[in-house]
């Protein structure tokens, strides 16, 4: 199964960012997963991370969305997905102000978490990836 994983980097606090780096290596390590990267921060022009990281939402079985920081670029990447049908696990930590869009929409496929620490991410994740049809 293919994820990827996505979330705001542009104004994320450093351990934030720290996080989703460890969730995405632990990730990693259960069988048969691979984990698509985005570009980043640091790496490629506006237009390749632009075509990089789309491709890799067309291309994943499943997008972890991690809400808690602003992102348009996560926004534009959930919409996608939506529009894919193919399924989306969103998360926001339970003290995070998260925009009711993404909350409960009526899109098959979609499911909201709230979430304390990275580990309940992972397991939700790892619960998901085993029922998975």
């Amino acid at each position: 199964m293919k994820l990827y994983v996505g979330c705001g980097l542009t104004y994320a606090r450093e351990g934030f960012k720290e996080s989703v780096r460890q969730l995405k290596e632990k990730l990693k390590n259960i069988p048969e997963v691979v984990v698509l990267e985005f570009l980043g921060l640091g790496n490629g022009t506006a237009r390749e991370v632009f075509v990089h990281d789309i491709n890799c939402v067309s291309k994943c079985d499943l997008m972890i969305a991690i809400c808690d920081e602003p992102s348009t670029g996560l926004g534009v990447e959930i919409g996608i997905q939506m529009q894919s049908g193919k399924p989306i696990l969103a998360f926001g930590h339970k003290d995070s102000k998260i925009t009711r869009l993404i909350l409960d929409p009526p899109i098959e496929n979609f499911k909201f978490h709230r979430y304390q620490s990275f580990d309940d991410i992972y397991e939700i994740i790892l619960d998901f990836i085993q029922n998975y049809k």
